[in-house]
């Protein structure tokens, strides 16, 4: 019986300590995927956010990105965009409570491709997002380049994906 006692206790402390190594030392994929879905969480607002808080994620939002980002938005039907830094990028979101009636923003399906040198990423995923106010949700492809800088994974460049058209 002892011995069994024995067996489980370090099955738990083997448990702990893998759960424990996980916490601590999470693999790239997982730590890109929770920047990814922060800055989703941070993008997204409400129709009556406060300036504070706005300015706050935002802000939170900015240390997600390289200083010299490129955002590149080329949908069918308007002309391509192009955002060169992290302060611009910032200021378009500051500006966005004036064009929206509150956002709502999901990536779905993240892809993440590791670089060879561990210090690079690609990450395919798909835009889920909700105006408030509209009935129909923004659907969207897009793909990210992530860099590792001083042990944070940034994002250095962000671009829409064209689809096949129907």
């Amino acid at each position: 019986m002892k011995k069994l006692s024995n067996i489980i206790l370090l099955l738990a402390l083997a448990g702990l300590g893998y759960w424990l190594w996980t916490v601590f030392f999470p693999n790239p994929q997982q730590v890109i995927r929770n920047r990814l879905n922060k800055l989703a969480r941070l993008a997204s607002f409400s129709p009556g956010e406060g300036n504070i808080s706005r300015i706050s994620k935002i802000q939170r939002m900015g240390r997600l990105l390289a200083e010299d980002v490129q955002v590149i938005i080329d949908v069918p039907g308007t002309e391509i965009q192009t955002i060169k830094s992290r302060q611009e990028l910032m200021q378009a979101a500051m500006a966005a409570p004036r064009f929206a009636n509150g956002l709502k923003a999901e990536f779905l399906d993240m892809n993440i491709e590791l670089g060879s040198d561990t210090q690079s990423a690609i990450v395919d995923l798909t835009l889920k997002a909700k105006i408030g106010g509209e009935s129909d949700l923004i659907v969207q492809e897009l793909k990210f380049t992530m860099k590792k800088i001083n042990n944070d994974w940034l994002i250095t460049r962000v671009e829409t994906v064209k689809t096949l058209k129907p």
